[in-house]
């Protein structure tokens, strides 16, 4: 409880830090998630997967819930389509008994066993790897409370992230398992009912009305969805598809009496068209928003093509992050609970992306700043673990680690800003529309190593230590950096710098560092940090004055000092000027101190010399030497002879 008020403490000057930004749509998703009944150790994930599902038909009736004394219990049969995976005659499915009552099985199921919330269909013979299979289950909600079924006053919902449709509907409950997904409902008249994909018809016989709704894109269980009022508004927007402007697309805006959508119904094509700008094209032959009542209090969850929302929760930035989870999370869905970051962290740094855009860069620097230092807060009150962790795959942990503010959603979305910040915009935006159009994922499930897979293949480089310190490393850098001035003969200044870390791991980086002039006049340089103590220097034709360390503060998950020091290298009065231009390797000694048997040593990334040369031509002063005509890139400059190494430093060579 204590933390607890100490966060509501420091809430208020977190979110209005920039008074014209409105609350973020982030935060509203979390209070709604952070209720979720999980217990205090959250619930087992995945049965065996003994075989895939490739479709659900439910047929329901909830004509009686809608009446006084509203009732939670129904009646309803799921018609279900699997293939083996594994070569048997039983599959498992998740069916959890304080809700749900098995009536019978038929079909390709002759008999079934609900013991400890698992349901085991035994088939009429054994299906071998690949075949296909069509059993049907009859079965009854029960008249309980159980946090994923709701009824009451006239409302029907459900609500299931990470693990409550099986209270609702026996199924194979897991992220890493998506099916195409029917349903036909019978409600009474004048009652509307929204749920996933298109609506193919609705027919009304006598006093009930049966919605049939069709997702021919696959859906993972938890963003299966009902939402359903006697007293729904109901407006529909049509959006133009960029590829295809004759193709409109529907925005259904379910709302409740004295609400007042327009503001997004007028902005929804807006940020439909950007996000199919910078991702892919909108996934989803129609979308949708759908108010709901008082057991929903908080937020919104992202059911595929149909968004709940809080009572008259409007709020641009709420729909913008439910809105980007239609890409990242619905069309692309966390493969299991410890690949959340590719749901919550880029739906959250989507509310950045559409600040940049709407509003400028500023507003976006403002946003990943606030996330950062939200992230902080939660970090000085010790939430200090991973965002993603391998056993989440296998237990699903407590709410408020797994939809944890300061880790899963700000730390998450900063991470988006530093990988931005080490790729470049570039190379950046095309790894999210890459990843996003892939067709291996679409529809699909994906890991977080398939994210990584994707920047690997745009880049042309191996970026899995980025991934490995920010997403699965606890914590942050604590930077403790020194930096030092020295004359030079010719009227030179050396600036070394030597970026220092806390703690036993070492989070590389690449560097930005501006070099305040004597003359008024800056210069920012850009270096590639790997280890603990690696120094950095420049040679300048004017005093320098300080070195200010990462001056947009881009790498905005960071506790950083810098202070003048004492360089012990200042015995060997060795500086080489880098990056090194047209093969003219400059050396400037401040004195003679270099034994005769020392050796000039060019050395590649791989630690293969590929060219030494005798040091004993060096003298006091500047000294030019020729290189070879090799590769530009980096190398590894060092002057040693058998007792010592005068130099060892990274170079570059244009």
């Amino acid at each position: 409880m204590k933390k607890l008020l100490l966060l509501l403490a420091i809430l208020p000057a977190l979110l209005f830090a920039q008074q014209e930004q409105p609350v973020k749509g982030s935060w509203k998703c979390h209070q709604k998630k952070l209720n979720l009944d999980l217990g205090s150790k959250g619930v087992t994930a995945d049965l065996p997967k003994l075989a895939d599902a490739l479709k659900y038909k439910v047929t329901a009736n909830f004509y009686k819930n809608f009446n006084s004394p509203y009732p939670k219990d129904f009646k309803a049969s799921v018609e279900i389509t699997m293939a083996m995976v594994i070569s048997g005659d039983i599959v498992k499915l998740n069916a959890v008994q304080n809700s749900l009552q098995i009536l019978s099985v038929s079909g390709s199921a002759t008999s079934f066993e609900h013991t400890a919330d698992t349901l085991v269909i035994h088939l009429n013979r054994v299906y071998n790897t690949g075949e296909e299979f069509t059993f049907k289950i009859n079965y009854k909600h029960n008249n309980v409370t159980d946090n994923a079924f709701y009824a009451k006053n006239g409302w029907v919902f459900t609500d299931c992230e990470p693990e409550g449709a099986r209270k609702w509907l026996p199924c194979y409950d897991s992220p890493s398992d998506k099916a195409s997904f029917e349903l036909i409902a019978g409600v009474p008249t004048h009652t509307l009912l929204g749920s996933n994909g298109i609506l193919a018809d609705s027919t009304v016989s006598g006093d009930t009305v049966n919605f049939h709704w069709v997702s021919n894109e696959r859906v993972a269980t938890y963003l299966m969805v009902i939402s359903a009022s006697k007293n729904y508004n109901l407006d529909v927007v049509r959006w133009d598809l960029p590829s295809n402007p004759s193709t409109k697309i529907p925005f259904r805006f379910y709302y409740n009496p004295g609400e007042n959508p327009n503001n997004m119904k007028a902005l929804i094509g807006n940020v439909a068209s950007f996000f199919s700008e910078k991702y892919c094209e909108h996934p989803f032959p129609k979308n949708g928003f759908a108010t709901l009542n008082d057991d929903f209090v908080w937020g919104g969850m992202e059911n595929q093509t149909l968004t709940s929302l809080c009572p008259n929760c409007w709020d641009e930035m709420l729909v913008v992050h439910e809105f980007a989870h239609q890409w990242f999370g619905d069309m692309i869905t966390c493969k299991s609970w410890a690949d959340i970051w590719l749901n919550e962290g880029f739906a959250t740094y989507s509310e950045s992306l559409w600040l940049e855009e709407s509003q400028g860069y500023s507003a976006y620097k403002s946003d990943v700043l606030n996330n950062a230092n939200t992230y902080m807060g939660y970090y000085n009150m010790g939430d200090n673990w991973p965002i993603s962790d391998p056993e989440w795959a296998i237990n699903t942990p407590d709410a408020n680690t797994l939809f944890n503010y300061g880790i899963t959603y700000c730390k998450g979305a900063a991470v988006h800003h530093l990988l931005r910040y080490t790729l470049g915009d570039s190379l950046y935006f095309e790894v999210l529309h890459q990843y996003a159009s892939r067709v291996d994922l679409q529809y699909n499930s994906a890991s977080i190593s398939d994210f990584v897979a994707t920047v690997n293949s745009v880049t042309g480089e191996d970026y899995q230590w980025f991934f490995d310190q920010w997403i699965f490393t606890a914590g942050h850098p604590i930077y403790h950096n020194n930096y030092y001035i020295e004359a030079l003969p010719d009227n030179k200044w050396k600036l070394k710098f030597v970026a220092n870390q806390e703690g036993e791991f070492y989070w590389q980086m690449p560097l930005t560092i501006r070099i305040v002039g004597s003359d008024g006049l800056d210069s920012t340089v850009r270096v590639m940090n790997t280890f603990n103590g690696e120094s950095f220097e420049f040679i300048l034709d004017k005093k320098p004055l300080k070195p200010i360390f990462d001056p947009q503060n881009d790498i905005v998950l960071k506790q950083a000092t810098t202070t003048v020091g004492i360089d012990q290298a200042e015995e060997t009065g060795v500086a080489i000027i880098n990056p090194v231009k047209d093969h003219q390797l400059i050396i400037y000694l401040s004195n003679k101190n270099i034994s005769s048997q020392a050796m000039i040593r060019l050395i590649d990334i791989n630690g293969k010399v590929i060219e030494q040369l005798a040091a004993n031509s060096l003298c006091q002063g500047k000294n030019t030497i020729a290189l070879p005509k090799v590769t530009q890139g980096l190398y590894i400059l060092q002057i040693a002879d058998r007792d010592q190494t005068y130099i060892s430093q990274r170079i570059i060579i244009l």
